[in-house]
C-alpha cells in the first residue's frame, strides 16, 4: 500500500501567476487534467491532500483517478481531502466552527476518514492542517487530536495520520501526542531520516509535512521518501515561466499490509 501526504496549494501551481498561464481556468478540463496526470503517475492508493479546492473540483480530480473521496471543508479556506482506492465507508469531519472562539479548534481542516480493505481489512487516514503561526492553537490542535484519535483507535487500532502539520518534530503538540500513543514517523523510520518537504526555488525551507502510522503498523513500514522529481520543485534561481505542482513537496510511504 502506497500513501501520500499533499499540501497541494489549492491547484494553484507555484507560483501561481506562472502556472495559470498552462492550466487555464481553474476547476477547467486542462487543470483538473494536468493534477490527476501528475498524481496519477505516482501510482498512489491513498492519497490526502491540504489546502484542498472545492468540492465539483475535488469530485473531477478522483473521477480521472477512478477513487473514492472524502472531503473535510475547512472553517476558513482550507479543504482537505482523502482519495482512495479503497472504498470509503464512513468519514468524520473534526473542523467545526464554535461561536465563541476566534479561530477555530481546528484552525486549516481536520478529519478521518475509514478505509475498507479487499478481504475486510479497515483502516483510518486522519487528515491534518494545523495552524502556520501560532504554537499555542497548535498546542491546543495536538490535544484535540489526541482525544479524537483515541476515540478512532477505540473503534478500528489501524491507522495513519498525515498532512501539512506547520511544525518542526521538536515542537512540543502533535508529535509529542503521536509518539506517546507509539505512533511511527515514516520518513525516520524507513526514509533515511526527516527531510525538507518545502524546497523549491522563492520560498523558506521547512520540514512540515508528514506520514505517522499507528503502532500495529510500523513493522510493515518499507520504504518512504519526499518526492523531488521534476515537476514538483525547482532549483533556484528559478527561469521564467518555470512552475510547480505546488508550495510543498509530497511525501509518500510504502507498506506491506494488510
Amino acid at each position: 500500500m502506497r500513501i501520500l501526504t499533499y499540501n497541494i496549494y489549492g491547484m494553484q501551481g507555484y507560483p501561481a501567476e506562472a502556472a495559470q498561464v498552462d492550466l487555464g481556468q481553474h476547476g477547467g478540463e486542462t487543470h483538473v487534467s494536468h493534477f490527476a496526470s501528475t498524481l496519477a503517475a505516482l501510482d498512489i492508493d491513498v492519497i490526502a491532500l491540504q489546502e484542498g479546492v472545492t468540492q465539483p473540483i475535488a469530485r473531477g480530480l478522483a473521477q480521472r483517478l477512478n477513487m473514492h473521496l472524502a472531503t473535510f471543508p475547512s472553517p476558513t479556506a482550507y479543504p482537505g481531502h482523502v482519495l482512495s482506492r479503497w472504498p470509503i465507508i464512513e468519514s468524520r469531519t473534526f473542523s467545526h466552527v464554535d461561536p465563541q472562539e476566534p479561530v477555530p479548534l481546528f484552525s486549516r481542516t481536520a478529519g478521518a476518514a475509514l478505509l475498507q480493505g479487499p478481504h475486510g481489512e479497515q483502516l483510518w487516514i486522519v487528515d491534518l492542517h494545523l495552524h502556520p503561526g501560532d504554537v499555542e492553537i497548535r498546542a491546543r490542535e495536538g490535544d484535540l487530536l489526541r482525544s479524537r484519535l483515541e476515540r478512532l483507535l477505540a473503534e478500528c487500532p489501524h491507522a495513519v495520520v498525515l498532512g501539512d502539520f506547520n511544525s518542526a518534530v521538536e515542537e512540543p503538540g502533535v508529535h509529542s501526542h503521536l509518539e506517546s500513543l507509539k505512533f511511527t514517523n515514516a520518513m525516520t523510520a524507513v526514509g533515511g531520516g526527516l527531510q525538507l518537504t518545502m524546497d523549491t526555488a522563492g520560498i523558506n525551507e521547512w520540514i512540515i509535512d508528514h506520514i505517522y502510522v499507528s503502532p500495529n503498523l510500523t513493522t510493515h513500514l518499507v520504504d518512504a521518501q519526499v518526492i523531488r522529481d521534476e515537476g514538483f520543485r525547482t532549483d533556484a534561481p528559478r527561469p521564467e515561466g518555470r512552475w510547480d505542482a505546488s508550495d510543498h513537496l509530497p511525501v509518500r510511504a510504502t507498506l506491506q499490509w494488510p
